[in-house]
């Protein structure tokens, strides 16, 4: 295992976006977790695009020590690393490793999954995996929201953090009217404080897409939008600002179409299940 080593805190100058990737690592080497570190103001992602485990990660490793399943089946963080967790099958546990730069959050039953690091609680588990290797030079992490020194595209750059492989003019955007506010199919920032559930302003709110179930925007400092989307078959919840199944949410729960059962036809249904008039 290589020597742990605390995370640099980076200069607030601009921010960088590295959107998940499936990026698998089977090695044991550590980081030491830190509040003060680069992940301080990573966006409140909400686990939409970072919501699902990643699973076939075994970890094998000099000075750990099996994992004791509480219960039989379940899905438990380690004690130590906060990227680390267990799923426990009949009473066997599997190691598993969150994507670089997502934790593991077990704050709801049942719910635990990797995210981003806002708002998730790793205690006294300190430790998280050594940095992906290959990714773009302005991401410190494989996933999240860094500050970068020297963004070298334009003036005022908000850029996505893609792979040198996967690089395209859509990755990156400069603004060409620093000030004004812009649209994105229909969608314009409200460019004001938004105050959150814990009460504390929101650096990066989220907002529905105005006409499309499937995304929803992002504002980056309350006025940049940036599109998002959830996985093919669900919609985005604006309440809890999660994908969820289309029957979870009303207002959408025909977005993908109104069933069989529905005495709407296929041209007719409206996202909320009610039939268009004609």
């Amino acid at each position: 295992m290589q020597k742990a080593h605390q995370l640099p805190q980076s200069a607030k100058l601009r921010l960088w976006l590295c959107p998940p990737h499936l990026n698998i690592h089977s090695s044991i080497s550590l980081t030491r977790w830190t509040r003060r570190g680069i992940f301080i103001d990573a966006i409140n992602w909400f686990s939409i695009i970072s919501m699902n485990l990643l699973a076939g990660v075994h970890l094998r490793g000099p000075g750990r020590q099996e994992f004791q399943c509480p219960e039989t089946n379940g899905i438990f963080a380690d004690s130590e690393q906060c990227d680390l967790y267990y799923v426990c099958e009949k009473g066997v546990s599997f190691r598993r490793l969150c994507d670089d730069g997502l934790l593991f959050d077990d704050s709801i039953r049942n719910r635990e999954k990797c995210v981003l690091p806002h708002n998730v609680d790793c205690g006294d588990r300190e430790f998280v995996q050594e940095p992906a290797e290959g990714i773009d030079e302005g991401c410190e992490r494989a996933n999240g929201i860094f500050d970068v020194i020297d963004p070298s595209v334009c003036d005022n750059v908000i850029g996505s953090c893609v792979r040198k492989e996967n690089r395209s003019p859509e990755a990156k955007s400069c603004e060409e009217f620093p000030g004004a506010l812009v649209e994105i199919e229909g969608f314009t920032c409200p460019g004001k404080e938004v105050i959150g559930p814990q009460n504390l302003i929101q650096q990066h709110p989220v907002y529905p897409h105005p006409s499309d179930c499937q995304f929803f925007f992002t504002c980056y400092f309350g006025k940049d939008p940036h599109k998002f989307g959830c996985p093919h078959g669900e919609v985005f919840d604006a309440s809890s600002l999660t994908c969820k199944e289309p029957v979870e949410v009303p207002e959408c729960a025909c977005w993908y179409g109104c069933g069989e059962d529905s005495s709407c036809s296929e041209e007719e249904c409206n996202p909320d299940c009610s039939c268009a008039k004609k």
